[in-house]
């Protein structure tokens, strides 16, 4: 099982650093041009890529996490119990990242495709995704309060803003004509930041060598939200403004963290 798990890491780790790589080429690029829209959904493929491969970690850590990562040196019962039960946490916390990562974008190219005909984003699998990120959502804070992990707590404003902004779009006319792109793009930026989020918590201490400690530890977690909310703001309201919406409704504009 742990060759199975290293696999599948090594599977994940590669479409997340592809999903990073195209997610900068759309942001760059010229919107609606070709390579705009081939390396969109080459960001798109790379999420589903680490959200299937992210599910498949956590599944297996679940079921037999000292199978996955067996400890190399013989310990008590209570303790290989312990730290077993410790994994647990982690997979179930995995799972969460692998939703609030590939539900915004998930959603946001789906509000692209059904531009035209907004009645079909109200399918029953967008339903029940954003059902569940929302119910991942309340694991999360019974998770902090049980392990006494702040984060845990923290993170969970993502998928309380995530879930019922998606739902709440969906049942919505559109507040103005152009609605859908503030979303679409409020939505892949929102994937954007959860990559980042992902690549400085998970891989850039291992990378380069840092280790963070003591209360500067939470900054990668934090850090691409607290840049990349703002960013996603002033550049709806820079095509707000190219639109000529400016008074429009703001809730399809709203930044996905």
């Amino acid at each position: 099982m742990s060759s199975i798990y290293r696999l599948v890491l090594l599977l994940h780790i590669c479409a997340g650093i592809s999903g990073l790589v195209a997610f900068w080429i759309p942001a760059i690029a010229r919107k609606g041009q070709a390579l705009h829209i081939r390396a969109g959904r080459a960001f798109f493929y790379a999420t589903s890529v680490v959200a299937a491969s992210g599910i498949a970690m956590a599944t297996l850590l679940l079921i037999d996490p000292l199978a996955v990562k067996p400890l190399g040196m013989a310990v008590e019962p209570g303790r290989a119990q312990e730290i077993a039960n410790t994994i647990r946490l982690t997979s179930l916390f995995l799972f969460y990242l692998v939703l609030i990562t590939f539900v915004p974008v998930y959603h946001g190219v789906r509000v692209l495709a059904t531009r035209t005909a907004p009645e079909r984003l109200r399918t029953g699998f967008h339903t029940a995704l954003n059902l569940t990120v929302i119910a991942a959502a309340v694991a999360m804070i019974v998770l902090s309060l049980a392990t006494r992990q702040p984060v845990f707590g923290a993170l969970s404003v993502i998928g309380f803003l995530v879930g019922p902004g998606n739902l709440r779009f969906a049942r919505q006319p559109y507040p103005t004509p152009m609605a859908w792109w503030y979303e679409h793009m409020g939505s892949m930026l929102g994937g954007g930041i959860a990559f980042h989020t992902a690549f400085l918590v998970l891989g850039a201490g291992r990378l380069f060598g840092i280790t963070l400690e003591g209360p500067i530890a939470i900054l990668p977690w934090l850090l691409p939200t607290i840049v990349g909310v703002p960013v996603t703001s002033i550049w709806v309201g820079y095509y707000r403004r190219k639109f000529n919406e400016v008074g429009g409704a703001a809730s399809a504009g709203r930044a996905h963290a």
